[in-house]
């Protein structure tokens, strides 16, 4: 049987394999490795230049990796986005920066001497346009964040060369069709992301005893962990607030897993101001800064509560995803696509308005001395866990890959 050759032009700031980190680049290898097991497409991968690829590419038979040696320009950035931003607050309309071009060069060259089936664009689509130019065949933009919506410079023109849309939840699928446009749509699919199911398992009590003495927890404290990224937008600072406003704090503990910039030691001055935020707090609170993806697993297992206080349209969070998979019980926004992914029944979902921080406080203070509160949320995350198997999210793209190369728009001219 003839596999279908789909061409990934990542985004360009993190490589593929995701050795630097990457919520995107490590759904990226989840994918390959399935596909390394169950043989149905050939991937080929354009991706940032990194030491790690020769190796990659030896180990593995259906994906290739193509390195590309990308820029950094601070300067040029940030002309751009003043221009990109005035430009917004007079038009109302976003356009996010194309900052690696060298990457649709690579796409364009490697496709001069290769043929491929289908190319998707990961959660760039001002890119769409320019390679539209090059490549006439199959094309979709397989989203992450809501990048394509009314919003957006040009989205008409955008949709115009799209034969697909993939997403990672229906939220974006909406958002997207709010655009105003009157011709033929792009099919639409929805991919539910997947983790490797076999990492994250429940924790048996001596292993949950054996990582928490690691931290010098003992077993008597209530462990509540944030795992992401340290930025605004993920609401570590909303957390600190909400436990604020709770009266009885004792015993509980607060674990932090996560940098600022995925793989990168730096503290901005985000980072700095909740570190301080955090020394002001009668709870203990320890900042790991980055963790290797392989480790988070280990990590996870001190924890008693998952907080998720996200102030943006989440499509996914796959740290929710994961703690869940564990039995561990979440607190979360209610807000774009973490509904989808995470059941009321299963985790406290906590709508984002003006009473948000003491909404949190209170579902946090109910999970940090209810036990048996706490156990209920655990078995019904449990039982929904199989949903986000990485065979279910590579079964999904699969058929959505072959779903675009049968209906398509066509060739085009």
């Amino acid at each position: 049987m003839k596999r279908i050759r789909v061409l990934l032009l990542t985004y360009g700031k993190l490589p593929v394999p995701a050795v630097k980190g990457g919520a995107i680049e490590t759904l990226l290898d989840t994918l390959i490795e399935e596909n390394e097991q169950q043989q149905l497409l050939e991937l080929i991968v354009v991706s940032k230049d990194d030491e790690a690829i020769a190796a990659f590419n030896r180990t593995h038979k259906h994906t290739q990796v193509v390195a590309v040696k990308t820029k950094e320009r601070p300067f040029r950035w940030f002309i751009q986005r003043c221009w990109n931003k005035g430009r917004q607050i007079v038009t109302g309309k976003r356009k996010n920066m194309i900052p690696y071009p060298e990457l649709v060069t690579a796409a364009k060259h490697y496709l001069q001497k290769n043929s491929v089936d289908c190319l998707i664009d990961l959660n760039c689509p001002e890119r769409i346009p320019l390679i539209r130019r090059f490549f006439s065949g199959k094309l979709a933009v397989y989203l992450h964040n809501d990048y394509l919506n009314n919003r957006t410079m040009k989205g008409a023109t955008i949709l115009q060369e799209l034969d697909g849309i993939l997403s990672v939840c229906d939220f974006l699928n909406e958002k997207a069709q709010e655009i105003s446009y009157s011709k033929e749509w792009p099919a639409l699919y929805r991919v539910n992301n997947g983790i490797a199911l076999e990492e994250y398992q429940p924790t048996a009590p001596t292993e949950r005893q054996k990582i928490r003495s690691l931290f010098h927890y003992k077993e008597t404290d209530c462990v509540i962990v944030f795992s992401g990224r340290v930025t605004e937008t993920k609401g570590v600072h909303l957390l600190f607030d909400a436990l604020n406003q709770i009266e009885s704090v004792q015993n509980v503990k607060v674990l932090v897993l996560g940098g600022t910039t995925y793989s990168s030691a730096q503290k901005d001055s985000y980072f700095k101001k909740v570190m301080a935020q955090a020394e002001q707090l009668p709870i203990e609170v320890t900042f790991t800064g980055y963790i290797e993806k392989s480790q988070m697993p280990l990590y996870l297992k001190a924890a008693d509560i998952c907080a998720v206080p996200s102030i943006f349209h989440e499509t996914c969070c796959l740290s929710a995803v994961e703690a869940q998979a564990m039995g561990i019980p979440v607190i979360a926004t209610k807000i774009g696509g973490i509904p989808e992914y995470i059941s009321e029944k299963s985790a406290l979902l906590i709508e984002y308005d003006q009473q948000f921080v003491p909404r949190f406080a209170e579902g946090l203070e109910q999970l940090i001395h209810d036990d048996a509160f706490r156990d209920q949320l655990s078995k019904e995350a449990l039982k929904g866990r199989n949903r986000h198997s990485k065979r279910r999210f590579y079964d999904e793209f699969v058929e959505s890959i072959n779903h675009l190369n049968e209906i398509g728009k066509g060739d085009r001219i």
